[in-house]
């Protein structure tokens, strides 16, 4: 064999290796197309799985949501029914806490009427529990308990961690400034240093605080005084003499958090305080403010 014919063979075997090389590159290239492709399938049938199985749970929400809200309205008209009993047994008494029980017991029925309006809460439902949605089980039911009572002796009530107390609680003096306009004049009238009580009159008027006010003569003036929202006695006081009837008070470093302070309806009492449970959580609180 002359050395051109040795050479040719010898590019033919380095051919032959080369094509069988680059077969063998696209064999895998073509597998590993393939595995990937059934990646993606896989992961397309978990979305799709988990996707039923919202679709599912949000049906089955969907379902029990009126009978969610149904148990929670059933359980405080259930409460409100045994205060009237009770409350019969002496009716002379108690004639104004039955008519006040009552009217919440015809407000709660009104409420509970309404239910089947509220299919599409489920979604704001989920959300609100996040990752403790699983407790919205249909095995576990809503209770409603009256933890107890709380005495209010200054017509307001405060929301806090009682961890706060110790630590942040401040000693501030309030100061009871309620002043008025004469919007014919424009003089100023102060509460506690031009008259005592709205019933009087003041020199130089022959109708009473509360006439000159009712006739629009006096106009109250407005004090912003929310920056005296501190963590104290005069804090709440600041929030519940507004306008509003309620606030936030501060911390020390003055941002929001420390508590809520809100007035109540008919001033000084003791008033009942529920709290609505799921699955051995508290879910809600509420107090009766009249």
């Amino acid at each position: 064999m002359n050395p051109e014919d040795f050479i040719k063979w010898i590019q033919l075997i380095i051919n032959a290796f080369a094509l069988g090389a680059a077969g063998w590159i696209y064999k895998a290239y073509i597998q590993n197309l393939k595995a990937t492709v059934t990646a993606k399938d896989e992961q397309i049938k978990v979305v799709e799985k988990n996707l039923n199985l919202w679709k599912d749970r949000v049906s089955e929400l969907e379902r029990k949501t009126p009978d969610f809200i149904e148990n929670a309205l059933s359980k405080r008209i259930k409460i409100r029914e045994e205060e009237i009993e009770r409350l019969n047994f002496d009716k002379e008494n108690h004639a104004f806490e039955i008519q006040k029980k009552n009217e919440e017991l015809l407000l709660f029925k009104s409420e509970l009427q309404k239910t089947g309006e509220l299919q599409n809460t489920i979604s704001q439902l989920i959300e609100d529990f996040g990752e403790f949605a699983d407790f919205l089980d249909k095995d576990k039911e809503l209770e409603t308990s009256l933890a107890g009572y709380v005495d209010v002796d200054s017509g307001r009530l405060m929301l806090t961690d009682p961890l706060y107390i110790d630590s942040q609680w401040k000693k501030r003096s309030y100061e009871n400034l309620r002043l008025f306009k004469d919007k014919k004049t424009g003089k100023t009238y102060q509460y506690k240093k031009d008259f005592n009580h709205f019933d009087e009159r003041i020199k130089g008027f022959e109708q009473t605080v509360n006439e000159l006010l009712e006739s629009r003569r006096f106009e109250r003036i407005k004090i912003d005084r929310k920056s005296e929202y501190s963590y104290s006695y005069a804090g709440a006081c600041y929030a519940t003499s507004s306008d509003e009837g309620f606030g936030a008070l501060t911390h020390e470093k003055g941002h929001e958090g420390a508590a809520v302070a809100f007035n109540t309806f008919m001033g000084d009492g003791s008033y009942p305080v529920y709290i609505e449970s799921y699955g051995g959580r508290n879910l809600r609180m509420y107090v009766d403010l009249i």
